[in-house]
């Protein structure tokens, strides 16, 4: 009987591990124990009917991650095969939230995992922890050198160095996803599918940050969660204390042109590119000072357009922050390679999603739309 801890079951990445677990479940002779944490209800979270529905068919428990009492009393009347932890991450925190959302939390996870003997440990990290290279456009593979640009990618690197150091861990697998998108996602595309909105709602051209070929390696969501898993069922075989870091990014070969006119098409808008005098100018603006231009500049329409179709109350904003790895773009471009997880013998994984386009992100606006989070002029 296969038993999987999903520690922050309930956010982007979790809701996904989950559901893609409830499929694996669904299609298997076994009896299968799932049990996802978290700090909010599934009925809570915006999550439309068919997931919440998933949720009931699984052991979920809400309570503080922080706390290493909860944390303690969800691993412990079980021994789990794998411990999924996806720590949150939300762009803009401070210092010490990031310290308690993300390493303390997971170094706790870490050490549950190894009191309780847990076959597998995966943990999910980001891919935006790279130092760049004297080539901006040449894909970052798992061994190169990590710099942190901000304080979140700071604390991924730290969390990433601990775990691997923790005595008697179970065998871990670090991850670090690209620029992910697909349901539930609420900050990494959604302000570039608003600003498009918006633009169709004006007849304008949407307007791009930016140098067109510079690389923005993405990833669907759904293969974040297939990795997770096939992952953990494959460390789980190597030896104990075993050690895998994989990069996630699909074989799309994103660059900035290509994710506009996705998004371009998906709401039958024009991209337009700024010019070089305009980026030039970008480029020399303190990160903050950019973002601040942008935010004014599609925050109003925002509220306007959600007015005009009676929505109330919607969590998603074009507000895109500093910490967003787009922000830094012309700096850091986000040239990620994919590819080893494709290449371990004996993993099973392949990318069902292998380029971004605007059929994979048509179901994001779908959803959206269902929840009433989202004009339905499109």
């Amino acid at each position: 009987m296969p038993s999987v801890l999903v520690v922050g079951s309930a956010n982007f990445y979790g809701r996904a591990v989950i559901q893609e677990l409830c499929a694996q479940r669904d299609l298997s002779s076994d009896t299968w124990m799932i049990r996802g944490v978290d700090k909010v209800l599934p009925e809570l979270a915006l999550f439309p009917p068919n997931v919440i529905k998933l949720f009931e068919s699984v052991d979920y428990r809400m309570g503080n991650l922080r706390s290493a009492e909860f944390l303690e009393q969800a691993f412990g009347d079980t021994q789990w095969d794998y411990v999924i932890n996806i720590a949150e991450y939300k762009f803009g925190q401070t210092a010490a939230v990031y310290e308690q959302d993300v390493r303390l939390m997971s170094l706790e996870v870490a050490r549950l995992a190894s009191k309780y003997k847990a076959k597998a440990l995966v943990h999910v990290s980001t891919a935006h922890v790279f130092k760049p290279h004297g080539s901006p456009n040449t894909p970052h593979v798992e061994d190169d050198a990590m710099e942190a640009s901000n304080e979140l990618a700071a604390t991924h690197v730290r969390t990433e160095q601990e775990l691997q150091m923790c005595k008697g861990r179970p065998p871990l697998v670090i991850l670090r996803p690209a620029l992910c998108y697909g349901p539930g996602d609420r900050q990494n595309v959604v302000p570039m599918l608003i600003s498009a909105q918006i633009s169709h709602a004006t007849n304008q051209p949407m307007p791009i940050l930016w140098d067109k070929d510079l690389r923005v390696s993405t990833v669907h969501v759904a293969d974040v969660a297939r990795a997770c898993i096939q992952s953990a069922k494959w460390i789980a075989t190597q030896n104990q204390e075993s050690f895998a870091v994989f990069n996630l990014a699909d074989p799309g070969d994103t660059t900035n042109a290509k994710l506009a006119n996705a998004v371009a098409q998906l709401f039958n808008v024009k991209p337009s590119f700024q010019n070089s005098a305009f980026n030039f100018i970008a480029k020399r603006l303190k990160t903050s000072e950019l973002t601040e231009e942008v935010n004014e500049s599609l925050l109003g329409p925002w509220m306007e357009l959600l007015t005009q179709h009676g929505i109330a109350n919607s969590p998603l904003s074009p507000y895109i922050d500093a910490e967003h790895p787009y922000c830094r773009l012309e700096h850091c471009p986000l040239a990620i390679n994919g590819s080893r997880v494709e290449n371990t013998q004996g993993l099973d994984f392949k990318y069902q999603y292998s380029s971004v386009s605007p059929d994979t992100l048509r179901p994001m606006i779908d959803e959206f739309q269902q929840l009433g989070l989202w004009p339905t002029s499109i």
